[in-house]
């Protein structure tokens, strides 16, 4: 199942200095001992992230690699910089955790706008290092 989603504005920049830092703190989330989300098999507990994988993520080698795992493709200027991206999954999952790994080293003014499949619509802002969700 899950909630659709589509992406109906964004503003979301990166700059290229911030890239190898961008991609540890994304990695760092997907460490199985710091996940927070879990399913449960046979009483056994196995971390996971909706409609992301893990080991993707984990041995991505540079940040846009990392981006699109996580359903966001990312645009680069002709400096090099992250300058948009695009949402390219179908469902909602866990962008809290992985905007508030990379929000210390998104662009001030970044914004992504969605709206879901019942009509709803919410926008994540990032400032100064943090992500707020309206």
């Amino acid at each position: 199942m899950g909630y659709c989603i589509e992406m109906t504005e964004s503003k979301f920049a990166i700059k290229k200095d911030n890239f190898e830092n961008a991609l540890k703190s994304l990695k760092a989330v997907f460490v199985p001992e710091n996940m927070d989300c879990y399913d449960y098999i046979g009483g056994k507990k196995y971390p996971h992230f909706s409609w992301v994988d893990t080991k993707t993520v984990l041995d991505s080698i540079n940040i846009v690699e990392a981006l699109e795992e996580i359903r966001y493709a990312p645009q680069l200027d002709q400096n090099g910089d992250i300058c948009n991206v695009e949402f390219i999954g179908e469902k909602y999952g866990d962008e809290e955790i992985f905007f508030k790994a990379l929000a210390p080293y998104v662009e001030t003014g970044s914004y992504l706008c969605f709206k879901g499949e019942d009509g709803d619509t919410w926008k994540w802002s990032f400032s100064d290092g943090s992500v707020t969700y309206i």
